[in-house]
């Protein structure tokens, strides 16, 4: 006598997490691979544009003193250097996910496929 409840058929699954980590590892090796380098000449230039567009909002009335403007081109860089580590992390951590996806996908597809015996 055969049982009531069928067992659950989850073939589709790991090939499913096989094609897409295949497909977002591409991805996101792509953009990992295409991100910037910066030198120190592109961070400073940098710099020096945001602190001047941002003083150039103030207007001549509300101009920082020395110390200040000192104080507001180091936490400039500072988000700069933020904002770079962030895309950075991101797109390492999708590729991450990507490449585990792929991991136990591929895993489990080769258990399977190795206790079928084939």
């Amino acid at each position: 006598m055969k049982p009531l409840a069928p067992r659950p058929r989850l073939h589709a699954l790991p090939i499913i997490a096989v094609t897409l980590g295949l497909g977002l590892g591409a991805y996101h090796g792509e953009r990992w691979y295409k991100l910037p380098r910066y030198t120190e000449q592109d961070l400073q230039a940098s710099v020096e544009l945001n602190l001047a567009m941002d003083l150039e909002r103030r207007g001549p009335t509300l101009q920082p003193s020395v110390e200040d403007r000192e104080r507001l081109r180091n936490q400039i860089r500072q988000e700069i250097d933020a904002d770079i580590a962030r895309e950075r992390r991101e797109v390492k951590q999708g590729f991450a996910g990507a490449m585990l996806m792929l991991l136990f996908g591929g895993g489990y597809l080769a258990l399977r496929s190795r206790s079928r015996g084939g």
